[in-house]
């Protein structure tokens, strides 16, 4: 059912933003209703897991559509379909049970396929189109209301990039393995989660890496050397752990996110020639 008026701020990782004109939690296979949605508005935003996300505090004047169906299903003996909605390390656990081999790096990333396609997510050297493990994607077009199947193969993506996919709603993917000793996939989760731990900030107001390290160097290590561990704009701070990590207190406000990525921005590019990137992304009027 699509709702009016729903509050955003417990839609992200980050837990702050404003309210969405309209919300769908996509729960179910059901193109009546997204066919319903293309008819209500053009301003169409699509919501994983909301990890990399910051909704302005001024809301969304559009849809919001949360994919949350889940689900993994076996097709063949080294094959499998999955949901958009699922989490990207529950599907790696599931790889590590069947002896699947591909999925390992998706064990510390906090999303979900659906957001990991449309971004080509990745870590530890590897990401969802470069691990070779996509085979189809399902999709629906609000433009012209037809659902679509798509072969990695006809899409161009790169760091954090993926050109192709256009403005389509991904609402499944098959995955393919090759079939490996689960001893060396458990090895890999464990140094995998170890290395997470190590180096990233724990706790739930974050989302993950803030900008996209440039050609040739590390954002997190550049901001470092630029003095700004623990630097804060308002609500929101530079970690002390890892500079790519930005940490917001409860109840904080995006505009001091997107304020004090803002300032890093300027600072890095002054201090060092380089434009950052941001891989969060800020939906809405900032």
């Amino acid at each position: 059912m699509i709702e009016r008026k729903v509050d955003l701020s417990g839609k992200t990782t980050y837990q702050f933003g404003g309210y969405a004109e309209y919300y769908l939690d996509f729960s179910e296979e059901n193109e009546e209703i997204l066919q319903e949605c293309s008819s209500l508005t053009d301003n169409i935003y699509i919501l994983g897991n909301g990890s990399n996300i910051a909704f302005s505090d001024k809301g969304y004047p559009g849809l919001v559509i949360k994919s949350s169906k889940t689900g993994i299903r076996d097709l063949t003996d080294n094959s499998i379909e999955v949901f958009s909605g699922t989490p990207m390390p529950e599907i790696s656990r599931y790889c590590l049970d069947k002896s699947f081999s591909g999925a390992e790096f998706m064990i510390g990333i906090p999303g979900t396929i659906g957001g990991g396609l449309a971004m080509n997510a990745g870590s530890y050297g590897n990401s969802v189109f470069e691990s070779g493990i996509v085979s189809k994607i399902y999709s629906y077009n609000f433009k012209s209301n037809s659902t679509s199947i798509t072969d990695p193969e006809d899409l161009n993506y790169g760091y954090r990039l993926v050109e192709g996919l256009g403005e389509e709603f991904i609402y499944k993917v098959e995955l393919a393995f090759n079939l490996v000793d689960p001893k060396l996939i458990k090895e890999k989760h464990t140094e995998y989660l170890l290395h997470r731990k190590e180096t990233q900030p724990s706790g739930k107001y974050n989302a993950g890496s803030v900008f996209k390290n440039p050609p040739g160097n590390y954002a997190g290590q550049l901001i470092e050397n630029a003095g700004l561990k623990g630097y804060s704009v308002g609500t929101v701070s530079i970690s002390e752990k890892h500079a790519n990590f930005f940490i917001a207190e409860k109840n904080a406000k995006s505009t001091d996110l997107y304020n004090l990525v803002q300032h890093v921005k300027n600072i890095i590019e002054e201090n060092f020639s380089v434009s950052l990137e941001e891989e969060i992304r800020f939906v809405g009027d900032f």
